[in-house]
């Protein structure tokens, strides 16, 4: 029996209501869906979406959960507004609708294809593998801030930096102590780094972020620009690995990974509050 597209009641959310949602949503308690076009979303797309536009949503509506709220968005809502209709009348029982579409969206935004970053990991890798990576991840975020710091041209500028390196030197020590939970070992640093990657969190280099501004921050407000698209690539891609692991302890750390870049979101737009008031 068809089902019946009255007896779901599609939500229209504002971008900053949706921003609120996904802040307090815990990684993989929802679904975030764009259905723009690829281009579309390589340019930019919000932390965690996954993309299936909407001339293919109709013969793919098998591949999204239907027990977890879908929040569907696009470029300006024309798009999203009609395939929540479609997924009303498909029988998911919560859809949100963003209004305004990716052109309404203030905060943080990742880049790149579905599959980027994802030469450092698949979602095929172990706990232990998974780990290994973030530690590279981390330790070159920190050596990346540690070099802007040193080539800023003004104080503040350079203690905008300096602090974020403090704090991803802090986060390193974190993922270490997970590392030795995970593995049972009491292992050396300096050994599991010998031989790590470049990449930044997110699983793109320094330049690319570089690009992305125009060039080297020349104040601290654009320090932390910097800062808000390494995290909410790093929340990209380990939210994409998330849901794309058949394994549940993979799963979970990924989920625990994300939340965690999630709070350096929150922190890093607590640091711009501080000093746009200031």
């Amino acid at each position: 029996m068809p089902h019946d597209a009255t007896a779901t009641v599609i939500e229209n959310a504002s971008a900053e209501s949706v921003r609120t949602l996904l802040d307090k949503s815990r990684p993989g308690e929802l679904t975030l869906l764009d259905v723009r076009m690829v281009p579309e979303y390589e340019e930019f797309h919000l932390p965690g979406a996954r993309l299936l536009p909407l001339p293919e949503l109709p013969d793919r509506l098998g591949d999204i959960d239907r027990e977890k709220p879908v929040v569907v968005y696009c470029r300006s809502g024309m798009r999203s507004a009609a395939a929540a209709r479609l997924l009303a009348g498909s029988g998911f029982p919560r859809i949100i609708n963003m209004l305004g579409g990716a052109m309404a969206w203030q905060g943080a935004a990742a880049t790149g294809t579905p599959d980027a970053g994802l030469t450092l990991l698949s979602g095929a890798e172990t706990p232990r593998q998974i780990l290994r990576a973030a530690l590279g991840m981390e330790a070159a975020l920190g050596q990346f801030y540690e070099m802007l710091a040193a080539a800023a041209d003004d104080d503040e500028t350079r203690s905008t930096f300096a602090r974020l390196a403090g704090f991803e030197a802090r986060h390193l020590q974190h993922v270490h102590r997970l590392y030795d939970q995970e593995t049972g070992e009491k292992s050396d640093l300096d050994a599991l780094l010998a031989n790590a990657a470049p990449e930044l969190e997110g699983g793109l280099p320094g330049e690319a972020f570089l690009k992305q501004l125009g060039g080297k921050p020349a104040s601290p407000q654009e320090a932390l620009e910097l800062a808000a698209s390494v995290e909410a690539q790093a929340l990209d891609l380990y939210s994409r690995l998330a849901g794309r692991t058949a394994d549940a302890d993979a799963k979970a750390l990924y989920d625990t990974l994300a939340q965690e870049e999630k709070a350096h979101l929150r922190a890093v737009a607590t640091l711009f509050t501080r000093l746009s008031n200031d």
